[in-house]
């Protein structure tokens, strides 16, 4: 019994140490782990701290590079300004340079055909005396009148050209027989400086061609075959290409040949290989450029191989168009095509004055599709109705007084708003403002161009092209 009672205070005794030594262990370990929190607590009130003001600066930093950003897109829009007054400046003078030309083209022309007739006359009279020496001075004077008649022809082209003042009329064309009549003005002329001149035509079929320019286009080409080649051949041959269905004319020389590097450079007006003193058999660079222009205008392309003294290979190609004669296809030309030759556009004009808009109708309806609006709400209708028919209009003419609530500008932004499309489609305001400071701002608020009331059939034309050129 007494034993049993020192077993059980024993095991008491070692129970209650077992426990305190626990509790005390634990009350260790708890400090411990207090201490580690307190310790966490203030590395995370650090780490706060250190990430706030990370914030803050990567907050100043963002807010820096916006305003950066935003300095730099306000500075490019007003460089696009600048440049967009830059531009418009110089295609109106451009565009009074080349009306210019064309308006005092019969003033020049008249007393230089005088020139040319009188010394025609001169050289018949002459002649009859046999007096060789006047009647070389007589000849050289009509020599010198026909140079100045073709360079005088060439100007004027290219700034109808330019000024878009050129008719192109295309129909259903034999080009053998143009290109052999053509052919035929030049054989006394390569007989004369001992050439052989040679025709080879193959069948073909008839082409879309307007015969005066396609005639003045051949006969551009054959004077500089003929000017720059001394000895040897010059081959003119008609052919059609089945694989790309297209009708050739080629016209081979072994003339002098052009530099390769040059050649990208031939079709630029004015443009001549060699300048300064030593420009031997050089003429006005005119012949080629004007050419090129008049081939793409009837939807072909030109090509020229050379390479100096081994001659020089024009090619002319225009598309097989017998078989769409009669098909949409033949009135409907690509975005591309119609660009250039302005034809097959779609136009959208907003005016609100009945007579204003009859006549802008007028002077576009031969370019294309033109659909018209009085105010905005109709203009906002008609364009989400075309686009909901996946049509978008090539060109937009808008007036800048319209019924309130609307005007130009409004209009304008508002569209390009709505449909982000036509924020690449040119707006061109028509403005009775006729105050440079007005027109600028036209420019300033997203008008591509502007054009000022009474409207000018050309210079609409001219700024049409211009912009459809551009996109």
């Amino acid at each position: 019994m007494q034993t049993s009672l020192m077993i059980f205070i024993l095991i008491t005794i070692i129970l209650i140490v077992t426990g305190v030594m626990i509790i005390t262990n634990l009350g260790r370990k708890f400090r411990n782990l207090k201490i580690q929190l307190k310790t966490k607590e203030e590395e995370i009130i650090t780490n706060r701290k250190e990430l706030t003001e990370i914030l803050e600066s990567v907050d100043k930093l963002v807010e820096e590079k916006v305003k950066l950003v935003a300095e730099q897109i306000k500075e490019s829009q007003k460089k696009d300004i600048t440049l967009k007054k830059a531009l418009k400046r110089s295609e109106e003078s451009n565009f009074m340079k080349n009306a210019f030309l064309s308006n005092i083209s019969a003033e020049i022309r008249t007393p230089l055909n005088n020139i040319i007739g009188f010394a025609s006359l001169l050289e018949a009279e002459i002649s009859l005396l046999e007096n060789k020496e006047l009647f070389d001075y007589a000849h050289s004077i009509s020599e010198s009148g026909d140079r100045l008649l073709h360079l005088l022809n060439n100007i004027i082209d290219i700034s109808k050209l330019e000024a878009n003042d050129m008719q192109i009329n295309l129909r259903p064309c034999n080009i053998n027989n143009v290109v052999a009549n053509t052919t035929q003005l030049f054989v006394f002329k390569a007989n004369e400086q001992k050439l052989k001149l040679n025709l080879t035509t193959n069948e073909i079929p008839f082409a879309l061609i307007d015969e005066t320019w396609l005639t003045k286009v051949i006969n551009a080409i054959l004077e500089n075959a003929i000017k720059y080649t001394e000895r040897g051949f010059i081959n003119i041959s008609t052919d059609f290409s089945e694989e790309k269905n297209e009708i050739l004319i080629r016209i081979k020389d072994t003339g002098t040949g052009i530099d390769p590097s040059y050649i990208p450079m031939i079709f630029d007006p004015f443009r001549q290989e060699s300048l300064g003193f030593t420009k031997e058999l050089q003429g006005a660079g005119l012949g080629l450029p004007l050419a090129k222009s008049l081939v793409e205008m009837m939807r072909g392309r030109i090509e020229i191989e050379s390479a100096k003294g081994k001659g020089t290979t024009v090619t002319l190609f225009f598309p097989n168009e017998t078989t769409a004669l009669d098909s949409k296809l033949a009135q409907a030309p690509s975005r591309k095509q119609k660009f250039k030759s302005l034809q097959g556009l779609e136009i959208f004009i907003v005016e609100d004055d009945l007579m204003n808009k009859i006549v802008l109708y007028e002077m576009t309806k031969s370019l294309g599709n033109v659909v018209t609006a009085i105010n905005g709400d109709e203009t906002l209708r008609i364009i989400e109705q075309a686009f909901n028919e996946k049509k978008i209009f090539d060109i937009m003419l808008f007036d800048i007084n319209l019924p309130p609530p609307w005007d130009g500008i409004r209009l304008m932004k508002e569209v390009r708003e709505k449909w982000k499309v036509y924020k690449t489609i040119p707006f061109v305001a028509q403005t009775a403002y006729a105050m440079s400071g007005d027109k600028e701002r036209l420019l300033e608020a997203g008008f591509d161009d502007y054009i000022s009331k009474p409207i000018n059939q050309q210079e609409l034309y001219s700024i049409i092209k211009n912009q459809l050129n551009k996109i």
